[in-house]
């Protein structure tokens, strides 16, 4: 008889109230942790709310999402239970973290850090949430004594939510200057992706087993960062950057002495595949993100319509230009993003 590695109970099909956190949370691991460029995906109410991965699934990280008004130490460790249970099962998740509202100052020894351990609790808080954690392990394992119970406290981590909808958005994007989109549409972005957040739920995995924790991907309830970062470029600059049919309008007069229709084709084919390899290859993506920002600013801030300005103040500006991005394909994703401004106005 093989063994069951991880058993999923108590998934939902969707849960307006909290959908907002999690989204928030998917987005924290994705663009807002100093090990965020080791996260690949991210799984969605499977082994807990969020879950992020590594491409190899070498290093999860296991986030429960609680969005309480009211969040008493009894609250507190009623909604640690699912990550103190993921710590005691077979899978060894590399971070357990509890995404929450602010905790009362009166609860905390150092209140002015947002990402803390259990130890920045004070006593007399922590025995009421040790309580409360306790007697649900007990009740839900029927056992007196709960295994690992120090162990997991001193492991979980605590992050506590103060950004808005639109500051998640920002982050992620990685713009030094975010006030060249409005802040509506960092709000409409982050929108869209919690609504396709909620709708990996609409599947039924209760019960549900698996032996590793790769074999999650066949229930489809995950979606990459690539995903992830290609819409928010993609609802910035309002227009498919990598997926455009046709030609760019403000890209025409750079095509007239090209020769015919199938050798401009492959001009735009080449623009398009050195966009992609620029903005999906690691070591090129970040500099990829600043030449899109400075870009806008141009375009949409100072109103610049012409593509040889834009070009000089992105090569003036801009000192690692992605190697893929050659002066014919910095003129196509200007002309994109031309195109584009009307989409986002």
């Amino acid at each position: 008889m093989s063994l069951i590695l991880y058993q999923f109970t108590n998934t939902e099909i969707n849960n307006e109230k909290a959908s907002d956190y999690e989204a928030k949370s998917m987005l924290y691991l994705v663009g807002m942790r100093p090990d965020s460029d080791e996260v690949e995906l991210i799984i969605v109410d499977c082994f807990n709310d969020v879950n992020g991965a590594s491409e190899s699934f070498s290093k999860i990280w296991d986030i429960q999402s609680k969005n309480y008004a009211y969040f008493p130490p009894a609250k507190i460790g009623e909604s640690l239970y699912t990550l103190y249970d993921n710590y005691i099962s077979s899978i060894d998740f590399a971070e357990y973290i509890l995404f929450c509202p602010p905790l009362k100052d009166e609860y905390l020894n150092d209140p002015s850090v947002n990402y803390y351990s259990y130890n920045n609790i004070k006593e007399k808080t922590q025995k009421r949430i040790e309580n409360k954690l306790l007697s649900i392990i007990k009740d839900k394992h029927n056992i007196s004594e709960p295994p690992l119970f120090i162990d997991f406290l001193e492991k979980v981590k605590f992050y506590q939510d103060t950004h808005s909808k639109s500051e998640y958005i920002k982050k992620v994007s990685g713009f030094e200057n975010t006030s060249i989109i409005e802040n509506k549409i960092y709000d409409n972005i982050f929108n869209e992706i919690r609504n396709i957040q909620s709708s990996l739920k609409n599947s039924y995995i209760e019960g549900k087993v698996i032996k590793l924790p790769e074999e999650v991907l066949k229930f489809n309830r995950h979606i990459t960062k690539v995903q992830i970062h290609t819409m928010i470029i993609s609802k910035l600059v309002g227009i498919e950057v990598f997926s455009y049919e046709g030609i760019p309008f403000p890209f025409y007069p750079y095509t007239m002495n090209i020769g015919d229709i199938d050798d401009i084709e492959d001009l735009v084919q080449d623009c398009k595949a050195n966009l992609s390899r620029a903005f999906f290859d690691k070591n090129s993506n970040i500099h990829f993100w600043k030449v899109v920002e400075c870009i806008i600013e141009q375009v949409h801030l100072k109103d610049e319509k012409r593509i040889e300005a834009v070009l000089d103040a992105l090569l003036t500006n801009i000192k690692t230009i992605p190697k893929y991005l050659d002066k014919t394909s910095l003129i196509y994703l200007i002309s994109l993003l031309m195109t584009g401004k009307k989409n986002v106005n």
